[in-house]
C-alpha cells in the first residue's frame, strides 16, 4: 500500500486521526479478535509480525474495547498492555516435587484398598439394600529423584476406612460393617530446580474501561498508541499479553498493529524496564523496598536516553482514601539528584470524552480518569554512551490504613543519534474531526486545532501551516512559540473559510515550512499532512432563547456565548435554584460557542448526588418555540455547542444584509458561495451590466463553470424584495 493511498487505509484502521507519516507500505497485524477476557488475569498470544530488517517510521498499537451481547461490562477495570521481551537469560526456582498425587491433588497421605470396595444405600423404590462400587482413586507416582516431575507409575485403588450399613424396609439403619485399608502411603518431596527464560514484560499502553453496564452492548471505544520506540521488540514474532485486572463478565478486546515503513525519527537501541508490577503504598513495608535505586549502563552507540513512567493509583484505604482518589507526588532521581516531580493526579475526569456513564465518572483519581487511555511521563536524562547510572522512583511519604497501591511501570529507552535536528509533525486534529474522542468540541465552523509536536533535537520556534475545508481556498498561518524535542502543542488556526459544500467534505492541514525550511524537499513530505472529515456545525437565527431550570446547586452553574475571537457576547450566572431562567440571545452573523459549565462536575443532574436535584437545558426559537438543541444533564463540567448564525431580515435592514454577505472563494472557479441570506432571485451581470446568468433556484452555492474569466456582479434579491449588490471575479 503506496503513500497516496496511505489517507483512506488509515482513515479506516485509525479512527482518531488520519496521520499520513510514511514513505513505504503500510501492513496491519490483528493479534487478538474480538477476544473474550472471561476472568482476572493474563493472557498471552503470539503474532507473526513483519521482518526484524524492514524499518518503519512509525507503528500504532490500536486495542478496541467491546463487550458480549450478554455481557455486564460494568465497572472501571485496569487493562495493561505488554510485548514479552525475549532475555535468553536462563533462570531457577527452587521447588518441591511431591511422591505422588491422587486425582490430581498432593495430599499429605492416602489410605485406601486396592481391592474393590462397595457403598450400601437404600433403595427408596425396592424398600430394599442396594450397594454400588465405592469412588476410584487414580494415584501417580513420581519416583525418579534425577527428574521428580516426570511420573514413573500409575496406581489405582478405591475408597477406604468407612462404616457400611444396612437398613430394614423403612430405610433404618439396622447393622454396620467397617471396611478397612490394605494399603497408607505418606507424602514426601524431592527439592528440585524449575529452569526458565527470564522474560521481561514491557508496557506498550494502559487504559480504564468505562462503566457501560446500560450501554447499548454495540458500543466500541478504540484506544490508539504510538509505540514507535519498542519497534526493536515487535519484529519477526512476538508475544504479547493482555493483563485484565477485571471481574466483570463480557468486556472483548481486540487487538491491531499498524506498521508504516520508513526510518523513524529516532532508532531505538533498546528498552529495560527499571521497575514494573504492583506496589503497595503506606504500608508497614514501604514503597521504597520495593522501589529501590537501580543501577545501569548506558549501550555504546546511544546519543539519548529517555525515561517513562506510567503510574495509577488505587485502593481506597480510610486515612485519605488512597491511592486511587488522593493526589500524591513522585520524584525522579537520576545518579543521587532529583531531576523531575510530578503530582500523580487527574484533575479533568468531569470532561471526560465518555459522558454519562453510570458510575462515578466525574471523580478525579490518581492520574486516571474510567474509559480514559492513561498518559505517560516522559523525561530526558544526561547520560553519555558507556556511562555506569542509577535511576530511583520515590512516592510521597504517606501512612496508610487499609490497602493502597500504584501499578508502575518505569522504562529506559535509548536512542540513536536523530535523523533531523529540524523536525515537526501534526500528531492529531482536534477540530474538525469526527474523531470520538474529541466530542465535545466539535463540530467547529472556525478556529481549527491541530497537536504540533517537535520531533528534531533543535528547538522548534515556528512553523508555516497551510489549512482548508473541501475546495475552498486555502489559508495560510505562521505559528511561532518554542518547543523542546518530543514536545508538542495546540495549535489554533483562525479565520476558516466555509466551503460551499459542508455535507461530506474534508479539512486539510499541512506543514509547509518548519523554522524557515521547506519540507517538501524532503523524502517523507507524508509526514507533514493530515486530513478528517469536516461535518458542518448547527445553524441558530440570529434570535433564540437559552432555558435554564437550575438545580439545588445554582451556584456551581454559568454560561458564556463567546465569538471566534473569544468575545464574549453573553454570559450569565444563577442566583436561585430550582428556577427557570429565559435568556434572549441576539447575534451578529458568525461563529459561536455556547459553553455551560458546571464547577462542582457533577452536571445538572447525576445520580450519585440527589441532594442535588436535576435542572434542565435547551436552546429553542424565539414564539413559535421550536427547540433547537437539548443537553443531557449528566455531563460532568461542561457541556458545549459551536453554531453558526444567519439573519432573519426584516424591512429597512439592507445595511445588516451587507455586513452580513460572505461569499467564498474569492477569486472563484467553478463557483461560488453565498452565506449570511436567503435570496428570491439571482443575477449575475458584467461589467456593462448585461446578464450573464439568472439564478431562479435558491442555492447557497452557483456554478461559474462555463463563465469567462472576468469581473461580474452578482445581484441578490432578498425575501424583502431589497436588491444587494457584490462585485465577484471568475478565474479558471
Amino acid at each position: 500500500m503506496k503513500p497516496k493511498y496511505l489517507l483512506t487505509f488509515l482513515i479506516g484502521i485509525l479512527t482518531f486521526q488520519s496521520l499520513v507519516a510514511a514513505t513505504g507500505d503500510t501492513t496491519q497485524v490483528r493479534v487478538w479478535d474480538t477476544f473474550h477476557m472471561n476472568r482476572y488475569g493474563n493472557f498471552d498470544k503470539w503474532a507473526t509480525l513483519p521482518a526484524k530488517n524492514t524499518k518503519h517510521e512509525r507503528i500504532w498499537m490500536r486495542f478496541t474495547l467491546g463487550c458480549l451481547s450478554n455481557g455486564q461490562c460494568e465497572w472501571d477495570y485496569t487493562l495493561r498492555l505488554f510485548v514479552r521481551q525475549r532475555t535468553g537469560v536462563v533462570d531457577s526456582t527452587l521447588k518441591q516435587a511431591p511422591l505422588f498425587r491422587v486425582n490430581g491433588s498432593a495430599p499429605d497421605s492416602i489410605a485406601y484398598s486396592t481391592d474393590t470396595t462397595w457403598v450400601t444405600f437404600f433403595n427408596t423404590a425396592t424398600k430394599q439394600n442396594d450397594s454400588a462400587i465405592a469412588e476410584r482413586f487414580t494415584i501417580v507416582r513420581y519416583t525418579n529423584t534425577v527428574n521428580p516431575t516426570q511420573p514413573t507409575d500409575t496406581l489405582y485403588g478405591f475408597k477406604a476406612n468407612y462404616w457400611r450399613f444396612t437398613y430394614d424396609t423403612t430405610g433404618r439403619k439396622t447393622d454396620s460393617v467397617w471396611v478397612s485399608s490394605n494399603t497408607v502411603i505418606t507424602q514426601q518431596y524431592t527439592p528440585y530446580y524449575e529452569k526458565f527464560e527470564k522474560i521481561n514484560d514491557i508496557e506498550l499502553g494502559r487504559f480504564i474501561s468505562p462503566y457501560a453496564v446500560n450501554f447499548p452492548k454495540t458500543f466500541k471505544y478504540d484506544y490508539v498508541y504510538d509505540i514507535t520506540d519498542y519497534a526493536g521488540l515487535i519484529k519477526d514474532s512476538a508475544e504479547f499479553r493482555i493483563q485484565y485486572q477485571g471481574y466483570s463478565y463480557g468486556f472483548t478486546g481486540t487487538w491491531d498493529l499498524i506498521y508504516i515503513e520508513g526510518v523513524p525519527s529516532r532508532e531505538v537501541i533498546s528498552v529495560t524496564n527499571v521497575y514494573n508490577g504492583g506496589f503497595n503504598y503506606g504500608q508497614s513495608t514501604s514503597i521504597e523496598a520495593s522501589l529501590n535505586e537501580q543501577s545501569f549502563t548506558v549501550p555504546e552507540g546511544t546519543n539519548a536516553v529517555k525515561a517513562r513512567i506510567i503510574i495509577t493509583g488505587h485502593g481506597g484505604e480510610s486515612n485519605e482514601n488512597c491511592a486511587e482518589f488522593c493526589p500524591k507526588m513522585m520524584y525522579l532521581k537520576h545518579n543521587g539528584t532529583q531531576i523531575a516531580q510530578q503530582l500523580v493526579w487527574k484533575d479533568d475526569c468531569g470532561a471526560n470524552a465518555i459522558a454519562a456513564q453510570p458510575g462515578t465518572w466525574v471523580y478525579n483519581r490518581a492520574n486516571w480518569c474510567p474509559g480514559e487511555k492513561i498518559r505517560n511521563f516522559d523525561y530526558w536524562l544526561n547520560a553519555a554512551a558507556g556511562s555506569n547510572n542509577t535511576i530511583d522512583l520515590d512516592m510521597e511519604p504517606f501512612v496508610a490504613a487499609g490497602p493502597a497501591s500504584y501499578n508502575i511501570a518505569l522504562q529506559l529507552i535509548f536512542y540513536k543519534e536523530a535523523k533531523y535536528e529540524v523536525d515537526a509533525r501534526i500528531e492529531d486534529v482536534l477540530a474538525p474531526t469526527t474523531q470520538f474522542w474529541h466530542n465535545r468540541s466539535n463540530p467547529i465552523c472556525d478556529n481549527p486545532k491541530i497537536l504540533l509536536k517537535n520531533w528534531g533535537t533543535a528547538p522548534l520556534t515556528s512553523a508555516w501551516i497551510h489549512y482548508k475545508i473541501g475546495n475552498a481556498q486555502a489559508q495560510g498561518w505562521q505559528w511561532t512559540g518554542q518547543l523542546k524535542e518530543h514536545e508538542e502543542t495546540v495549535v489554533t488556526l483562525p479565520d476558516l473559510i466555509l466551503a460551499g459544500d459542508l455535507a461530506d467534505s474534508v479539512f486539510a492541514v499541512s506543514i509547509i515550512s518548519i523554522n524557515g525550511q521547506a519540507v517538501a524537499s524532503r523524502e517523507s513530505a507524508f509526514n507533514y499532512e493530515a486530513k478528517t472529515v469536516f461535518r458542518a456545525p448547527p445553524t441558530f437565527p440570529n434570535s433564540f432563547v437559552i432555558e435554564t431550570r437550575t438545580n439545588q446547586r445554582p451556584e456551581q452553574n454559568n454560561f458564556t456565548i463567546r465569538d471566534n475571537k473569544g468575545n464574549i457576547f453573553f454570559q450569565r450566572n444563577f442566583p436561585t435554584a430550582t428556577t427557570l431562567y429565559r435568556d434572549t440571545i441576539n447575534l451578529p452573523f458568525g461563529c459561536f460557542t455556547f459553553t455551560f459549565n458546571d464547577l462542582g462536575n457533577n452536571g445538572l443532574g447525576w445520580w450519585a448526588a440527589p441532594s442535588e436535584g436535576n435542572g434542565t437545558l435547551r436552546i429553542v426559537t424565539l414564539p413559535p418555540i421550536r427547540v433547537l438543541r437539548t443537553f443531557n444533564t449528566d455531563f460532568g463540567s461542561f457541556t458545549q455547542v459551536n453554531f453558526r448564525v444567519q439573519h432573519a431580515v426584516g424591512v429597512n435592514e439592507k445595511s445588516m444584509i451587507n455586513s452580513a454577505i460572505v461569499i467564498y472563494p474569492l477569486p472563484a472557479q467553478s463557483y461560488f458561495t453565498v452565506e449570511g441570506i436567503e435570496w428570491n432571485a439571482a443575477t449575475l451581470k458584467d461589467i456593462t451590466g448585461k446578464t450573464v446568468r439568472a439564478y431562479t433556484q435558491y442555492t447557497p452555492t452557483l456554478s461559474v463553470t462555463d463563465i469567462a474569466e472576468g469581473i461580474y456582479f452578482i445581484e441578490l434579491q432578498t425575501k424583502q424584495e431589497g436588491i444587494v449588490s457584490r462585485k465577484i471575479q471568475v478565474v479558471h
